[in-house]
């Protein structure tokens, strides 16, 4: 890299040593000749600096002479004296040069335009040298810079050396650079010739310089992670720095994550970098790629090195040990590169099999000394070639469970640890077989489930693959394929514990809603022995949706997730139907702990009962008020889901999108909650489940948003009717709950309404939870109206003090916001008010917030103010952010830096806006602040 200039005119974070070599050779008038040494790792900038320091700058007067040694290893004097001749040329006065002139340039003749012509020359120190450069620092001192000195000829720099103290007491200063790590030609005589030099070692860019250098080469300014992933992989070296940014600039698609930067394979950093060193020591490139492979399992080792390299120990650490000296690898006992940026260079320009090759010694040889199974199983996961020695289990479990290991890998590495293991291997090994081959193919890995089934006897491996059948026949409504596996399940389970399975999976272990028709699935007698988890807690989730027992329900899922995991997950509706209840009654953070003392990692459970799972949670995130959590678990768990629709990701994937769509809506985004229900043909129809209430209720909030007040209600009635029809008398969803009762009497339904909030509050009352009785309270207090709803009201705020729960707190001060206006209450009703939305806005609930400023605004021309709301609204975008910033205190000139403009502009905009509200300027402030809701109308916009 020859040169990285930036708008400054010097190259990139180099502008301090730079000005420091200048101000060297300035002061060289008074200190005589003065020596430089540069040094640094490969590309890291040594030549662009010494071209830099040559270069003419203001305000720094002299002459430079730069010599690339490599060119010029055996005849540097002869170089040095042509360059000199060549400035003299430049500098020649206009008028003839007189004898003291001409004797001073014993060497040169000129020709008639004015240039020299330089006559043959050994290497030996010519005659008048030092008059020449007399010459040359009578105005103005010299600069001589050697680059690669340290590749120079023994003779030619001793010679070097003589001529230079010839001339020690004029103002000259030498700057040369050597290689890092690199052992020179003559290491003697370059001692000699640099002896007291200062050294100045280079070293990478910091963030801030790596950034101006990809502003440079990109021509945009990069995003800070972008940035910072950059300097990350290539520890900031120049070159490397340059380029990735030429790499970035050459995508069709700039790459946008850090992860896409780290896997970047840019060839010509290693052949540039690794080149070099190679033509030092021609280990250095297998030396430097073993290392790479040897790093896949969390350190390089030096004799691991070796072994990947096929070099001798004593040969590899010689090799290190240059590399480290040249700064490219880490000086510890576990080596590894300094720039990520070169390891995936080298790695990509390996064949597959020499990688295959490499991976499988590294393997072999980390299994010979044994290592523990975490280091050679990360080499088998990272090969692609058939084994051909004999491996342990728990290297072969371990690759398998790799998170790069693809699923025909995973299959075969389980199969050779459950041929190579011991019965106990095999207890460990047969569900994730299991469930390997079903992930590869769902109906041939069925057939292989249940034969793997029929061979083991250990009872609790017998559970884990009914629940992991259970949960793989759960995916889809396949009616056909579903009867084949059980009567192929019954078979081999006859005799056994578990031979009942196939009835109780069809009983209630495949659905999330009970029958409404059918007997309770928790309905116990006096007297009945205990209880499988599956049948408790379907009957928990019964009692829940169809007649609201809260203190049943609560009761039955407790007694289900005392059961340990494999228990529940015999029946995959087990563990997602106790935690829905848990959530659905009001006790969210019960359920989340109990989840995790379960379950730490989601990934272990089956996909089926891990999607049930994450729904619970994101209803319980909603529950809480987190509107972003619920809204990011429900997006990612969509995108998962497969994309044809069977019966059990159906009905799933219903209840996801209702729940999002409500999520959308309390959000402020009613275009994004449409184009969600109408991507997933759910605009118009209804749903076929009497317990799916969250399509319909986003329907019909949008049409209720849209003035449709008829079509909305037919939506809501029809929720109700559905649940009638079912002899459903529970409280029915969360969104409903929040929702429904408000919305019936809005659309004039309040018979309705009024049946619905007391149904709510008579199942709040049996949960123990505060938010639930806040929230029934809240719903029927507004339905109510008058003093009641007043004492109501503030019943649900102290329900909620201290529990955390601001949405739900956020609503209730709204409704009691609204009632005080009601009762001519008007200065009350906008302190409520103005709680509410401040609260709606720290919770990102935008419908909400945009509801209550608009009750502010009609609360205007009631109430005295000093601003007008009317001004405030005709505010511009551009108008509200300066006002606001101003008003936080900041001086205009902060406010013009921070946004980058102007301070007249700042000035201009700030004169409208006062205007507009009718104050004079920044001493009628406590006029906005003091104004009631005017600082939500504000911050809100419009």
């Amino acid at each position: 890299m020859l040169d990285t200039p930036t708008r400054h005119g010097e190259i990139a974070g180099r502008a301090e040593l730079v000005a420091r070599l200048r101000s060297a050779h300035h002061h060289s008038r008074r200190t005589g000749l003065t020596s430089h040494v540069v040094t640094g790792e490969a590309k890291v900038g040594r030549t662009s600096l010494l071209a830099s320091v040559c270069r003419p700058a203001p305000g720094h007067d002299g002459r430079a002479a730069y010599i690339a040694c490599s060119r010029h290893a055996n005849r540097l004097v002869a170089a040095l004296a042509d360059d000199l001749l060549r400035l003299a040329a430049d500098h020649r006065p206009p008028e003839p040069l007189g004898s003291e002139g001409a004797d001073a340039l014993p060497r040169a003749r000129v020709d008639p335009g004015g240039a020299p012509v330089r006559e043959p020359a050994s290497d030996g120190v010519p005659a008048g040298f030092r008059e020449l450069v007399e010459s040359l620092t009578r105005d103005a001192p010299l600069l001589i810079a050697l680059d690669d000195v340290d590749l120079a000829g023994p003779a030619s720099l001793v010679r070097l050396r003589d001529a230079l103290r010839d001339v020690a007491h004029l103002p000259v200063t030498l700057v040369a650079s050597t290689r890092s790590g690199e052992p020179p030609v003559a290491p003697s005589e370059l001692a000699d010739l640099l002896l007291g030099a200062r050294t100045a070692t280079l070293t990478g860019l910091s963030v801030r310089e790596t950034g101006a250098l990809l502003h440079e080469r990109l021509g945009r300014r990069p995003d800070a992670g972008l940035v910072d992933t950059c300097h990350r992989i290539t520890a900031g070296n120049p070159f490397m720095v340059g380029a990735v940014g030429d790499w970035i600039r050459a995508q069709a698609v700039p790459p946008r994550t850090a992860a896409a930067l780290r896997e970047a394979v840019i060839p010509s950093v290693a052949e540039a970098v690794i080149g070099r060193a190679n033509r030092v020591d021609h280990r250095a490139r297998r030396v430097a790629e073993a290392i790479v492979v040897a790093s896949t399992s969390g350190e390089a080792d030096p004799a691991l090195v070796a072994r990947l390299s096929g070099t001798p120990l004593e040969d590899t650490l010689a090799t290190l040990d240059l590399l480290v000296r040249m700064r490219l690898v880490t000086d510890d006992h576990a080596v590894a590169l300094r720039h990520p940026l070169l390891g995936t260079a080298l790695l990509g320009s390996m064949t597959v099999m020499s990688c295959n090759a490499a991976h499988l010694a590294a393997a072999t040889f980390l299994h010979r000394r044994r290592d523990a199974g975490q280091r050679p199983a990360r080499h088998l996961a990272a090969s692609t070639v058939p084994l051909d020695t004999p491996w342990s289990a728990t290297a072969m479990i371990t690759a398998a469970r790799a998170p790069d290991t693809s699923a025909r890998d995973r299959v075969r590495y389980l199969e050779y640890a459950a041929q190579a293991g011991t019965e106990e291997a095999w207890a460990r090994v047969a569900p994730e077989l299991a469930s390997a081959r079903i992930a590869l193919d769902r109906r041939t890995g069925l057939r292989a489930a249940v034969e793997i089934l029929g061979r083991t006897a250990d009872a609790s491996v017998r559970r884990r693959l009914l629940g992991l059948i259970g949960a793989t026949l759960c995916e889809d409504d396949r009616r056909d394929d579903e009867r084949a596996v059980l009567d192929a399940v019954r078979d081999v389970v006859a005799g056994t514990e578990r031979e009942d399975w196939p009835r109780s999976f069809l009983a209630y272990g495949r659905s999330m809603a009970p029958v409404p028709t059918a007997p309770a699935a928790g309905a116990r007698g006096a007297g009945d022995a205990a209880r499988p988890p599956a049948a408790t807690a379907m009957g928990a989730l019964a009692s829940h949706q169809l007649d609201g027992a809260p203190a049943v329900a609560l009761a039955e899922a407790r007694e289900a997730l005392d059961h340990d995991l494999d228990d529940l997950l015999l029946h995959p509706a087990a563990l997602p139907a106790a935690l829905s209840v848990l959530v659905g009654c009001g006790h969210r953070a019960e359920a989340f702990a109990r989840r995790r003392a379960l379950v730490d990692d989601l990934d272990r459970l089956p996909r089926w009962v891990r999607a049930e799972v994450e729904l619970a949670e994101a209803a319980g995130h909603y529950a809480a008020g987190d509107l972003q959590a619920a809204r990011h678990v429900l997006t990612e768990r969509l995108s998962d889901l497969p994309t044809h629709a069977g019966h059990g990701y159906g009905r799933f994937r219903t209840r996801l999108v209702g729940l999002l769509a409500n999520v959308q809506l309390d959000l402020g985004d009613p275009s994004g909650a449409e184009a969600l229900l109408r991507r997933h043909h759910h605009e118009g129809h209804v749903p076929p489940a009497w317990y799916d209430a969250d399509v319909p209720l986003a329907r019909a909030r949008l049409r209720v948003r849209a003035g449709e007040l008829t079509e909305g209600a037919e939506e809501l009635l029809g929720i109700v009717r559905r649940r009638e029809e079912a002899g459903a008398s529970g409280p029915g969803t969360l969104c409903w709950r929040s929702e429904g009762a408000v919305l019936l009497s809005k659309t004039g339904a309040r018979d309705e309404a009024l049946r619905v909030a007391r149904r709510q509050l008579e199942f709040a009352e049996g949960t123990g939870s505060p938010q639930e009785r806040a929230r029934a309270l809240r719903v029927w207090g507004s339905l109510s109206g008058g003093p009641a709803a007043l004492e109501l009201l503030h019943s649900a705020v102290d329900l909620l003090q201290g529990t955390g729960h601001d949405l739900e707190t956020a609503r209730t001060t709204a409704e009691l916001g609204t009632v005080l206006a009601r009762l001519g209450r008007h200065k009350e009703a906008v302190a409520a008010l103005s709680r509410s939305a401040g609260l709606a806005v720290d919770r990102g609930a935008r419908d909400l917030a945009d509801r209550v400023r608009l009750q502010l605004v009609a609360l205007e021309g009631r109430a005295p103010q000093d601003v007008s709301v009317r001004g405030i609204l005709a505010l511009t975008p551009r108008e509200r952010e300066i006002l606001i910033d101003a008003l936080l205190g900041q001086a205009n000139k902060t406010i013009a830096g921070n946004r980058h403009i102007t301070r007249r502009t700042v000035e201009l905009h700030l004169s409208s806006a006062y205007r507009k509200l009718g104050i004079s300027g920044r001493g009628e402030f406590g006029k906005v602040l003091g104004g009631p809701g005017t600082w939500e109308i504000l911050v809100g916009g419009p």
